[in-house]
């Protein structure tokens, strides 16, 4: 019989309703529920759960059953051969899992069976982590069978079970334990650290996707230098690449493309090129490093308005405040003075596209310009704005561009 510890049923305050509901939906069709993993370590570290994952003793064909036809309940299919299923429920997602058991693992990864159960305790036993083996109910309390308790207090991380058997059974453990301890600042406990760096060549056997979604996860946390400095090693091998500038991954903003720029710096373009494609990096997202890597190293800003207002036409804002964020670790003073810039830039909506031009093409042709004429004459037009030459008024620039047109021809 499991020994709920009703010392915690406080936390059901801090559960939404909608949650709260279909819990009661579904125990009132005869079924037991949990809330397990990781919100329940959230709402022990009193964060707000990003999401809430449940176990049941319920299959997903019963709770089917349950839900089907009920309105404002949408079922979306998320794994029913895992036991998964998805229960869209006022405008929130839950993820709903039958109590298991895992079969021998094939790749390190993937388990060769699975057999639903209707024990809870079973299922807390296949889980990764201690702190992500708690289950919670909102009538009985919490239950933690494998003392996730404890080293929530002690900031501890630590496998369920033989530490080395969890990895051998599934090798993305390696870079979940340090992408956990990136984003919560825990410690790793001495036999599960042991076991990280015995195991890691098995994530060769970890598809690539996998391997990147853990990185940008890890690169993210707020304590990434101290652990992707302390096992630079497993990262070099699981990505086949060596980063530099690790010690400056906490000073820069959690923006994605800025880390990413930081600790990729030193590598030329094909370098960089490479390392997207291993990772299978979205065409996007390697665009946009290429395009931001052609930045570096940091320049002189003489005028950094007007070097902000360029940079607008040549990137789009999310990719310039990547920069800026970059620029954060080689001189703080001037990306503060640029981000500051930039704020009031586009608060003023002020001019540094054609967009924002009080004429537009359709004036010129009016004039009789045509083809390249009236492209040429634009931008002259958006260089003398933003040199503050002339301002932005329909009448001046029509006057700038007869002039610019005098100059020009003679």
């Amino acid at each position: 019989m499991a020994d709920w510890d009703t010392a915690f049923l406080h936390l059901s305050h801090a559960l939404p309703p909608n949650l709260l509901t279909l819990h009661t939906m579904i125990e009132q069709s005869g079924f037991e529920i949990y809330i397990v993993g990781g919100s329940v370590r959230d709402l022990l570290l009193g964060k707000k759960p990003k999401d809430y994952d449940l176990a049941s003793s319920a299959t997903p064909e019963q709770l089917k059953m349950i839900f089907e036809g009920m309105e404002g309940v949408n079922l979306i299919e998320l794994g029913s051969a895992y036991g998964t299923l998805g229960v869209l429920y006022q405008d929130r997602l839950f993820e709903i899992t039958t109590f298991r058991e895992e079969g021998f693992y094939r790749d390190h990864r993937h388990p060769s069976a699975l057999k639903f159960v209707k024990s809870m305790e079973s299922d807390l036993a296949r889980r990764d982590f201690t702190i992500n083996a708690l289950a919670f109910h909102p009538q009985k309390g919490l239950l933690d069978l494998h003392g996730g308790l404890d080293d929530l207090a002690n900031q501890q991380l630590r496998l369920v079970g033989d530490p080395a058997m969890r990895l051998q059974e599934d090798a993305l453990r390696i870079l979940r334990a340090l992408r956990l301890a990136s984003v919560l600042g825990f410690s790793l406990e001495s036999a599960t650290q042991k076991a990280l760096w015995d195991r890691s060549s098995l994530l060769e056997s970890i598809s690539k996707e996998r391997i990147r979604i853990e990185f940008f996860k890890l690169l993210l946390g707020k304590f990434a230098s101290t652990i992707c400095a302390q096992f630079q090693a497993i990262l070099k091998n699981a990505l086949q690449a060596h980063f530099t500038h690790l010690d400056y991954l906490d000073t820069t903003p959690p923006n994605l493309r800025a880390r990413l720029l930081l600790i990729c710096q030193s590598w030329d373009r094909q370098t960089l090129l490479d390392f997207c494609t291993r990772l299978r990096f979205s065409k996007k997202l390697t665009q946009s490093l290429c395009q931001l890597h052609a930045h570096l190293p940091l320049g002189s800003v003489e005028n950094s308005r007007l070097w902000l207002k360029t940079q607008l036409q040549r990137l789009n804002l999310g990719e310039l405040r990547a920069l800026l964020g970059f620029y954060q670790t080689q001189d703080p003073l001037l990306s503060a003075c640029l981000k500051s810039e930039l704020k009031e830039i586009l608060k003023n909506r002020e001019v540094y596209s054609l967009r924002y031009l009080a004429i537009n093409g359709l004036d010129l042709l009016g004039l009789g310009f045509q083809g390249a004429q009236i492209g040429t004459l634009l931008k002259a037009c958006l260089e003398g704005v933003m040199c503050e030459a002339v301002c932005n008024d329909k009448g001046a620039l029509l006057q700038y561009i007869q002039e610019y047109r005098w100059l020009r021809e003679n």
